[in-house]
């Protein structure tokens, strides 16, 4: 999926055991990986796009499934600030993070063209999916790995293990906290340039995820843009944003930091208050001025 992952697992009954257990949690991934990865154009998620607009309906795994209708009750609930179609615009914005060039309109505009939610059909009845646009393909950049991760916790339920912590690509889910503590402490993200200044929160079979630009940006003719992209133009997002959600599952922390990116500090608050109370976020904004704004729910960081 194009980040690293790392575990970390406590047990008490020896090495082997704890080797098996992040053996057995790696193969997971990597099966995984064959199944969501559009990095392996032979992964089944890239294989949907083969078909795109010829109204071929396909079987699909469990697996992407699950992260498809996921994917897109996200995107009618937030209005398309999540779009699972972004495929052909996260391919253009690769290129242009390389060459630090903005497309021109009619190649913004032919990419555009290939992407929207809505052109992804669903039919429950037999996990079939269509892509109903020609060009079109699925980008699980946003919620990919945070599925990855709550996948490979289950593994370690039957091998006895309950407490561990898993990350992929600044992503983390947990279970119980190490011997001795009263959780898992996490360092969060912040746009501060140093890492002692940010707070520390902790937690408990949860999962946390972060998105912004305070990595992953490119500088074209002096003004900054996110590799988190606006599904309404293809851009990348020009406000800095920081968002990092406290979530059951690592696929909703994923998949909600992102589109709480894209929805901005105006309509996330109200977004949010109609949605699961265990969500917890916080945001933080550097307005036109330089100013940097923190909003946050009240229960953040609260340990349950």
């Amino acid at each position: 999926m194009g980040v690293p992952f790392r575990l970390v697992i406590y047990t008490d009954r020896g090495a082997s055991h704890a080797s098996d257990a992040a053996g057995k949690v790696w193969s997971r991934i990597s099966f995984l990986n064959n199944i969501l990865s559009n990095y392996e154009t032979d992964s089944e998620l890239s294989r949907l796009g083969y078909g795109a607009g010829q109204g071929i309906w396909t079987h699909v795994s469990d697996e992407l499934w699950t992260v498809i209708t996921h994917a897109q009750r996200l995107s009618v609930s937030s209005q398309g600030a999540f779009d699972f179609t972004l495929g052909p615009a996260t391919a253009l914005w690769r290129k242009v993070r390389r060459q630090k060039q903005l497309p021109s309109t009619q190649v913004l505009n032919s990419m555009m063209r290939r992407t929207g939610w809505h052109h992804l059909v669903l039919s429950p009845e037999d996990l079939s999916v269509c892509l109903t646009v020609p060009g079109m393909r699925l980008d699980p950049g946003g919620i990919a790995k945070g599925f990855a991760l709550d996948e490979a916790l289950k593994v370690l339920g039957p091998l006895g293990i309950s407490s561990a912590l898993i990350s992929g690509g600044g992503d983390m889910a947990v279970l119980d906290a190490p011997p001795n503590a009263s959780g898992w402490q996490v360092r969060l993200a912040d746009f501060k340039s140093e890492p002692h200044e940010s707070g520390i929160i902790e937690l408990n079979n949860r999962a946390i995820a972060t998105s912004g630009d305070l990595f992953q940006f490119v500088d074209i003719d002096g003004k900054r843009y996110s590799h988190i992209l606006d599904p309404k133009t293809g851009l990348g997002l020009t406000q800095r944003v920081l968002v990092s959600v406290i979530a059951p599952t690592g696929m909703e922390a994923d998949s909600l930091a992102t589109t709480l990116s894209v929805l901005g500090p105006e309509k996330s608050s109200a977004w949010i208050d109609q949605h699961d109370p265990l969500i917890q976020v916080r945001m933080l904004w550097i307005d036109d001025n330089e100013h940097l704004h923190q909003w946050q729910t009240d229960s953040f960081g609260d340990c349950p």
